[in-house]
């Protein structure tokens, strides 16, 4: 037992208190919300463009959604034709025609033969009462009419009740048997309980018209029918609404298609098209729930999606890219649709935001956000089917077609692809009877969708420049322009230091064959060993490639210390000189990294001997190695690469295919043992097959070349 209390007591001492449970809880909730506060502080401009996108979105298939609204009464002369904005239904030809359909529909009666059994019987009854009394003496008058009274109604006088008894049996027999001829056509005929009093005079007339029957007989029988005629037909509900169910549901509402007349100009304004154009909305100021609701829906869907998409597949352009660019080309491409296929919704220039996507951001990224803006051109057209596939089309098209846009021209050949695939879609849509052709407007809109795909193609031309400069990014077509010759930084590299030009251009060749082999992105590797040495304008004859023959080389009056810098220090003017002439980040990268934080051998090595003759400390490595960064991508890492291996090709003495070889694989091995490489995403297969293809180019550049024999005419000329 006394064992068990220290338990007992550290079981409690552990046990938290619901006062600190609550704490705990507190904090915890609080902690939570710091986590969101500080996710929302970090992503907050991406959150707002985000919100800033859908709410764009939302305002412009909102006004898209509400129909534009009409002042008319009914009664009174419109002035101008108002259109449908969308399908609806015309709920008083509706009516029209389920009326006429319900008036065709006759009602279910059913027959109850019991009613003529039972007639037919107290019929008889009746005759047989009255033979019997015929043949009793001992009845007084009132015993008779006592007897025969409850047959009959009041109609009848006492004396014809009696005078009945009276009359010869067989021409009694003879009345009631034409009697009841009559009366059971009537029931076989069918009498309905509606049709009971009609069917008592009828029977009463034909009873009276009949000679053979005598008059007080006839007054008889009429008694006896106006008492006691029943009615034989039950009314079948269940069945008759059946029928009418029917009728009602084999009319097909009369429809009104988008686009259909409503009122005309000129016309008098009727109540029943006033309740049309309430039923669509176009009457009142007041926006309607239900439309904010659809609008609301409808961007939901647009904007998610693209989202989704983006987040999922492509993760590393939202990474590279940013969120505000994805979000201004959405914003661009969703006003631009609106203003376009407010006009005609064959004008709906989808290719437009598909040629940017493609182009800023992703070719896949392209293909889906034409099937997105399809959905945003549903919306803004009433949801036409054949707006919907004509964007559709045009928009995969345009994805396919600007897959390696390096040029303005080959986003107008995407233009005329475009037009091309979205006049086949027409076509195909007018075979199948999708298009009406009879229509007066036919050719205007043949017109548009020809004319789309270029206008989408000037537009495209016309927002990259201003995308570019906004968010200083680089496409295919701006690396073209920036690797013309005549762009004014490489203009005077080759005038300027053209040993360090014709450098550059060879590194481009190399760096361009090796990220082509390993699928990195070749075209702006190639721009980067363009401008990768930049700095030597600076001071270009410090540096041995722009030496002419017969100059004095300025490092041999240097320390090798100062001249160290000097080379170093081509690194950050070429940095500073990209910036002055507003040269992308991306390229300016590839100045940064294409030394990363590599030695400078030559004065090193010079700086170490000049210390050990002197007997001074040791020379420190730091002070002649760049200040980097190391590469930090594939292709920067690429241009370091051949930057080095083809400046030391060049003093290859009587190079050849194994000397070239040597010297690659040697200063790869270098540069990954220095761990240069170590942040670039290389790996060692891929550094093979960039070895594999240097060693080609290489091989190619330094080739043998014969001696052309000297022809002996020129050579006695020579020695004259």
């Amino acid at each position: 037992m006394p064992q068990k209390e220290p338990e007992k007591s550290v079981r409690t001492k552990s046990s938290p208190s619901s006062a600190q449970r609550g704490i705990h809880a507190g904090e915890s909730v609080s902690t939570g919300a710091n986590e969101w506060a500080n996710v929302f502080e970090k992503h907050r401009d991406s959150v707002w463009w985000v919100v800033l996108t859908f709410i764009v979105t939302f305002a412009l298939f909102l006004m898209s959604l509400v129909p534009p609204k009409v002042d008319l009464v009914a009664g009174q002369v419109a002035m101008v034709d108002v259109k449908a904005t969308r399908e609806g239904i015309d709920e008083f030809a509706t009516k029209l025609l389920i009326d006429k359909a319900l008036a065709d529909v006759s009602e279910v009666w059913d027959s109850n033969p019991k009613v003529l059994e039972d007639s037919k019987n107290l019929f008889e009854e009746l005759l047989g009462k009255i033979e019997s009394l015929a043949e009793s003496d001992e009845l007084s008058t009132q015993d008779i009419i006592n007897e025969l009274r409850p047959y009959l109604d009041d109609s009848i006088s006492d004396t014809d009740i009696v005078a009945v008894v009276a009359t010869s049996p067989s021409i009694l027999e003879e009345s009631f048997n034409r009697a009841w001829a009559i009366i059971e056509d009537t029931l076989n005929r069918g009498l309905k309980p509606e049709n009971v009093e009609k069917g008592k005079e009828e029977i009463a007339a034909n009873i009276r018209t009949d000679k053979s029957i005598p008059d007080h007989v006839s007054r008889l029988l009429c008694a006896f029918v106006g008492k006691n005629l029943q009615p034989n037909l039950i009314f079948n509900k269940e069945e008759t609404d059946k029928k009418i169910k029917l009728a009602i549901d084999s009319v097909e509402p009369v429809k009104i298609r988008r686009g259909e007349y409503i009122v005309r100009k000129g016309d008098i304004v009727t109540e029943e098209q006033i309740a049309i154009l309430e039923k669509m909305g176009m009457t009142g100021k007041t926006v309607r729930i239900t439309e904010i609701l659809g609008a609301f829906l409808c961007s939901l869907i647009f904007c998610g999606l693209t989202a989704g998409y983006a987040i999922t597949y492509n993760a590393e352009v939202i990474e590279e890219k940013g969120v505000p660019l994805i979000c201004s080309v959405v914003i661009l491409s969703v006003i631009v649709l609106k203003i376009l296929s407010s006009i005609s919704g064959f004008l709906a220039p989808v290719a437009f935001g598909v040629m940017l996507s493609s182009t800023l951001l992703d070719r896949r990224f392209g293909a889906f956000f034409a099937a997105a803006l399809s959905i945003a051109v549903g919306v803004m057209t009433g949801f036409d089917i054949v707006y919907v596939a004509l964007a559709l089309t045009s928009g995969i098209a345009a994805a396919l077609s600007v897959r390696q846009a390096w040029s303005r021209t080959q986003l107008f050949k995407a233009g005329l692809i475009v037009s091309i695939v979205s006049g086949i879609t027409y076509g195909c849509l007018v075979l199948t009877g999708a298009l009406a052709t009879d229509d007066v407007t036919v050719w205007r809109d043949v017109l548009f969708v020809i004319i789309s795909g270029p206008l989408c193609s000037v537009l495209a031309v016309g927002s990259l420049p201003v995308f570019e400069s906004a968010f200083d990014i680089i496409t295919p077509l701006k690396l073209v322009e920036l690797s013309n010759p005549e762009q004014p930084l490489l203009h005077r590299l080759l005038l300027e230091a053209p040993g360090t030009y014709h450098h550059s251009i060879m590194v481009g060749n190399l760096s361009e064959a090796a990220a082509w082999a390993i699928g990195a992105d070749s075209l702006l590797t190639r721009v980067g060993a363009y401008y990768h040495d930049i700095g030597k304008l600076k001071r270009p004859y410090f540096f041995s490639e722009n030496q002419m023959f017969g100059m004095d080389n300025p490092h041999e009056k240097m320390s090798p210390s100062l001249s160290a810098t000097v080379i170093m220090s081509h690194v950050k003017d070429g940095v500073e000189l990209a910036k002055e002439h507003g040269l992308p980040e991306v390229l300016i990268n590839f100045i940064r990294e294409h030394h990363g934080t590599t030695l400078v051998s030559y004065f090193y090595v010079k700086a170490s001997e000049s210390a050990e003759s002197s007997e001074h400390r040791d020379v420190d490595e730091w002070s002649f190695r760049y200040e980097g960064p190391r590469p930090q991508s594939k292709e920067t890492a690429i241009v370091m690469l051949a930057d080095g291996i083809e400046a030391a090709a060049r003093s290859i003495s009587n190079p050849n295919p194994a000397r070239i070889e040597s010297l690659v694989r040697r200063m790869i091995q270098d540069r990954l043992i220095d761990h240069q490489l170590d942040k670039s995403d290389l790996t060692l297969k891929e550094l093979d097959i960039i070895g594999q293809t240097f060693i080609q180019v290489l091989s190619g550049i330094f080739h043998r070349r014969i001696e052309y024999p000297t022809p002996k005419a020129q050579e006695n000329e020579g020695g004259q």
